[in-house]
């Protein structure tokens, strides 16, 4: 067990704690009394990193991190060890993956530590503070899929590291500002254009099959069978059509997932709906839900029999919005990336960042030219 005080603000003591993971029912008792006092997303849910912990994440090089402020927890992850070399190397440490490209296309974003309300500056920082000053043998601190909002930059630039980072925007629809104005949202969100692909499919999908009507799956039995349904769709279109590996290719990231659809309750966690038209299904949604946020995670659409329709992905996303505006959910997130799809749905955009923090010498320098080849960015 290691520890460190840091100084996350003036005349604040910060006590940071890296240790080797405890039983999981003490993990999850400790995660749930703090998540309730955290304005955390999904990804930093029990629900998620119980079931990443159990499913995919080695706990032999897992560690938590705990952030206390005058002996009270004010933040807690799960950092991942990391060597490179034959283990003989010094080590990256991962917040919240594994250091493994399958097992890590889980996708964890709106990430960072599970945070007190309010105080995940300080935490962030106390937590940086801590890896510089005392772990000693690491060599880059990973943080992927974090809000910008999150990261107090300021607070965690030093002479010793060098900071990398990846940004990509977040496009997002504000439900709840949209149902304060009493707006439709095809009305008064997507542009001319992508109404107008709305409408064109909508219309031929009715003359081909016949009328349009939305199914939400109930209970775990039914989201499993949705889910299956996804993946069989999803995997024909990337496998066959595409030629590239889907999503949902590896049987450990399928046992994630229905891992976590028996985790997950009728309010928090995996959300699944499908569209019809007559007798013909359109596709699958796979979403997650939390505290009055939608997050669209994948999709499963037959396009062999429905993509002569125009954009039955497009319609797909858009009815789910508007089930969601109806449904009094404050928010629905199309995630992370640069899709076309995601701008001309989308009312606004964040920005979200996939941070590595190296520490300064040659090792990094090595670092910062593959950085550089893979398009990242280097922080002044």
């Amino acid at each position: 067990m290691r520890r460190s005080a840091e100084s996350g603000a003036p005349a604040t003591r910060h006590d940071v704690r890296v240790e080797h993971l405890p039983a999981m029912d003490v993990l999850e008792a400790r995660w749930r009394a703090l998540e309730t006092r955290s304005r955390a997303s999904f990804f930093l849910s029990w629900c998620w990193i119980g079931t990443w912990l159990a499913t995919l994440c080695p706990r032999s090089r897992a560690r938590l991190l705990t952030v206390s402020e005058d002996g009270q927890p004010i933040a807690l992850g799960i950092v991942v060890e990391q060597r490179r070399g034959f283990a003989l190397g010094l080590k990256h440490v991962r917040l919240h993956e594994v250091g493994d490209r399958t097992l890590d296309s889980i996708t964890i974003e709106f990430n960072g530590l599970l945070s007190v309300a309010g105080r995940e500056h300080d935490a962030l920082a106390a937590c940086i503070g801590h890896f510089e000053a005392h772990e000693r043998h690491w060599l880059t601190f990973y943080l992927p899929g974090i809000d910008m909002d999150d990261i107090p930059l300021e607070r965690i630039r030093s002479p010793r590291l060098r900071l990398q980072m990846s940004r990509r925007p977040t496009p997002y629809v504000d439900l709840a500002g949209l149902r304060h104005d009493g707006s439709d949202y095809v009305v008064a969100v997507p542009g001319s254009r992508t109404r107008a692909h709305l409408r064109r499919t909508a219309r031929r999908l009715l003359d081909a099959f016949g009328p349009l009507a939305c199914a939400v799956a109930m209970g775990t039995d039914e989201r499993l069978a949705f889910f299956d349904a996804l993946v069989s769709l999803h995997q024909a279109h990337w496998d066959e059509d595409a030629g590239e590996q889907g999503a949902f290719g590896d049987p450990r990231i399928v046992a994630f997932h229905r891992a976590l659809i028996r985790a997950s309750s009728p309010d928090a966690g995996v959300h699944l709906m499908r569209l019809e038209a007559g007798d013909a299904v359109v596709g699958y949604l796979y979403h997650l839900v939390w505290r009055g946020t939608a997050y669209f995670y994948q999709a499963g659409i037959d396009y062999r029999r429905v993509g002569r329709t125009g954009s039955p992905g497009l319609l797909l996303v858009a009815t789910a919005i508007n089930e969601f505006l109806g449904n009094g959910f404050d928010r629905y997130e199309l995630m992370a990336g640069q899709a076309e799809y995601k701008r001309s749905l989308a009312m606004a955009e964040g920005s979200m960042a996939w941070l590595s923090i190296d520490r300064v010498g040659w090792r990094a320098r090595i670092v910062d030219l593959y950085r550089r080849r893979r398009g990242q960015d280097a922080l002044p």
